[in-house]
């Protein structure tokens, strides 16, 4: 009985998995005919960001799109170590030279309990004659050619581009850590790129994301998921899909891939996919397939590390093991091969051995710290996806 079940959950997960590599081989849609060059606001939120800040808005004040066409709004929400001032120095200086960029003061608007979302959304009031909104995050680093390829990923029917980021370059990952959270990164932007070639994402980053004005009003902005600590990004998407009049795209073209930062330590890491995983229980309401996907992979982890310990204990065959363990394996390389090899970064296939070892044990633990535990971001406690009372 529960070799059948860990049989179940493995072939639900892998059947995701083969999705997924369907879509990211497929060819991307032709564009329709859109508007050319429409205006454009590039909005941040920023918390204690003072040693990245200058090279993420120098990057945004180099663009190849029409300077005159974009504004760039840097929301401080509520930062202690001078990220807002540098920021204010910095956008005075470039806005001499004819940049449009300005800084918020978050907490001034909405009080001292802020968040991301309130912080994004104080920054997209302010930009009212923008027809997409851009967002990514204070700590990227953001390729010149960005904000076009981004805008160029939009039709008349599109309502939200997800743009491709990924975790440091060849060049900067220079420990096994890193490397690790590269490649999982790298898998869940392939999974994001192959569900959305069907029209159905389910993934996104708010590290390189765009979506029309008009959809985001649509849907209420982030009113009816403001109280999750997380899911700017994917949570705002789900919305818009929701809705069912507006197509979602995605960009992975190489002038626009955007570059994050590896996690400081695996504490950090850890806590960053915590987050990431407390809006689980949220998809049953926005996405019951989703929902269920990621029901199967959380049971298929759990499976996998049963199905080991059945072995020790001579309840289950060496076969059985080796037969889960090995078809969830070989259905993870050839995403991660084409994700690899569609991105440029053949560089991550070296740890995927050592990726395949961990990955059912970390997901179980993000599984559970996530939508069950607690975890901190930003120096803010969070309870069950909610920030926690001081």
């Amino acid at each position: 009985m529960i070799e059948a079940a860990i049989a179940a959950f493995t072939a639900a997960y892998v059947a995701g998995l083969l999705w997924f590599l369907l879509g990211a081989t497929r060819r991307s849609p032709s564009i329709d005919a859109t508007v050319p060059s429409p205006s454009v606001a590039v909005v941040i939120a920023a918390r204690d960001e003072a040693t990245r800040i200058e090279p993420c808005l120098r990057a945004l004040a180099e663009q190849t799109y029409p300077r005159d066409l974009y504004q760039v709004i840097l929301v401080d929400d509520g930062s202690t170590d001078g990220t807002q001032e540098r920021a204010r120095a910095l956008a005075a200086s470039l806005s001499a030279e004819g940049h449009r960029m300005s800084v918020l003061d978050g907490p001034a608007a909405y009080g001292r309990g802020g968040s991301k979302k309130a912080a994004l959304s104080l920054g997209i009031s302010h930009c009212n004659d923008a027809a997409i909104v851009l967002t990514t995050d204070a700590d990227c680093d953001v390729p010149p050619g960005w904000i076009r390829a981004m805008v160029d990923g939009f039709s008349t029917r599109t309502g939200a581009v997800i743009g491709f980021s990924q975790i440091g370059t060849p060049a900067t990952l220079n420990s096994t850590l890193a490397r690790w959270e590269g490649l999982d990164f790298l898998l869940l932007m392939t999974a994001a790129a192959g569900s959305c070639a069907f029209g159905h994402p389910m993934a996104a980053s708010g590290q390189s994301l765009g979506f029309r004005r008009r959809a985001f009003d649509e849907v209420g902005g982030y009113t009816s998921v403001q109280h999750r600590v997380s899911g700017d990004d994917v949570l705002l998407l789900q919305l818009i899909r929701g809705t069912r009049c507006w197509r979602l795209g995605f960009c992975g073209e190489a002038s626009a891939r955007v570059v994050h930062p590896p996690s400081p330590s695996l504490r950090s890491f850890l806590s960053r996919r915590a987050r990431w995983a407390s809006n689980a229980p949220l998809q049953l309401r926005l996405d019951p397939l989703f929902f269920l996907y990621m029901s199967a992979t959380f049971g298929a982890a759990v499976g996998l590390l049963t199905s080991l310990g059945m072995w020790a204990a001579g309840l289950t065959s060496l076969a059985f093991v080796a037969a889960v363990w090995g078809v969830r394996a070989t259905a993870e390389g050839a995403l991660a091969i084409v994700g690899a090899r569609r991105f440029g970064r053949l560089d991550l296939l070296r740890v995927f051995p050592l990726w395949v070892l961990l990955q059912p044990l970390y997901t179980v633990m993000v599984g559970l710290a996530g939508p069950l535990g607690f975890f901190r971001w930003k120096g803010r406690r969070v309870a069950l996806g909610r920030r926690a009372k001081a």
